[in-house]
């Protein structure tokens, strides 16, 4: 039984055509990528474009993942890219600890209404 994801092979051949003349139109400007977006995503279930640049996606994905993994160069930048962002959200959730993160304005003019 084949997954739902998967495309048989002679599908792949024939939608590959039409994704590298899709890829081909918004490299030369006849269609931006928002208008290729807006198409993609009406009936998007039915569309087998849609599959096809899903599969690509997952390829990609799949493609960064190994190499994260073999790579101890590109796993250090991951690690030190993750760790900067933690810090900086443990830091905002520290600031922000106080009245639920809203910061208090002390204008004498305009009072605050409780």
């Amino acid at each position: 039984m084949r997954g739902a994801c998967q495309l048989d092979p002679q599908s792949r051949q024939r939608q590959f055509r039409q994704l590298m003349k899709v890829a081909i139109s918004v490299r030369e400007g006849a269609i931006s990528s928002s208008t290729l977006l807006k198409r993609l995503r009406s009936g998007f279930k039915k569309n087998a474009a849609y599959a096809v640049f899903r599969e690509v996606g997952r390829v990609i994905r799949t493609v960064q993942l190994l190499r994260c993994l073999s790579g101890p160069a590109l796993r250090r930048r991951v690690t030190a890219a993750t760790n900067k962002t933690e810090a900086f959200s443990g830091f905002s959730q520290w600031i922000g600890f106080g009245n639920r993160g809203v910061i208090a304005d002390n204008d004498p003019v305009e009072p605050e209404d409780s």
